[in-house]
């Protein structure tokens, strides 16, 4: 409990002394990522790519939707399937003018299969993130992702997936970021 109000007195703190314009920006990016499928699947860590359109709806908060591609191969190197993940996040952030960090909450469908029959999974998903400002319409984003499966696919295991990102983004409209 003490970890959580430590937290969310930092985040209060951070959030009063934001000094960028952010609110009603439209953002739009690119990213790499790399998953680390969990054991149930069978499947090696694997890199892949992704894009992102969101919307800053104030300094505070966000909505943005993204989807992302990977072909990750079996752990006996010899299968390969495609997984392709669409999202829909709530965006909170705090930070500073060069700086800001975020959390995001939402839900994922995925599809796994390169042909029918897919796999459909319905996900949902939480992250932490940062984006580092270049200027005012350009930033780096890093960000960490976990995807709990809301199916039961085996008998008492509903899958845990982590991807790690990185890309770039541009922000256009709104008071831009610090310059």
């Amino acid at each position: 409990m003490r970890v959580l109000t430590i937290v969310g007195v930092a985040l209060v703190g951070g959030v009063a002394a934001v000094s960028a314009q952010h609110g009603h920006q439209l953002e739009i990016g690119g990213f790499g990522t790399y998953t680390r499928y969990d054991p149930v699947w069978g499947l090696k860590w694997q890199a892949g790519v992704g894009g992102r359109l969101g919307f800053f709806l104030s300094e505070y908060f966000g909505l943005e939707v993204d989807a992302s591609m990977a072909n990750p191969v079996d752990t006996t190197g010899t299968v390969a399937t495609k997984i392709a993940r669409g999202s829909a996040s709530l965006v909170l952030n705090s930070g500073g003018e060069h700086n800001v960090l975020y959390v995001l909450g939402g839900y994922t469908r995925s599809r796994w299969g390169g042909g029918t029959p897919y796999l459909w999974r319905n996900d949902v998903h939480g992250g932490i993130g940062d984006r580092i400002f270049f200027g005012r319409h350009v930033a780096l984003r890093l960000e960490g992702r976990a995807f709990y499966s809301l199916d039961d696919l085996s008998p008492g295991k509903k899958p845990l997936d982590f991807t790690g990102s990185a890309g770039l983004s541009l922000y256009l409209g709104g008071g831009g970021g610090g310059g």
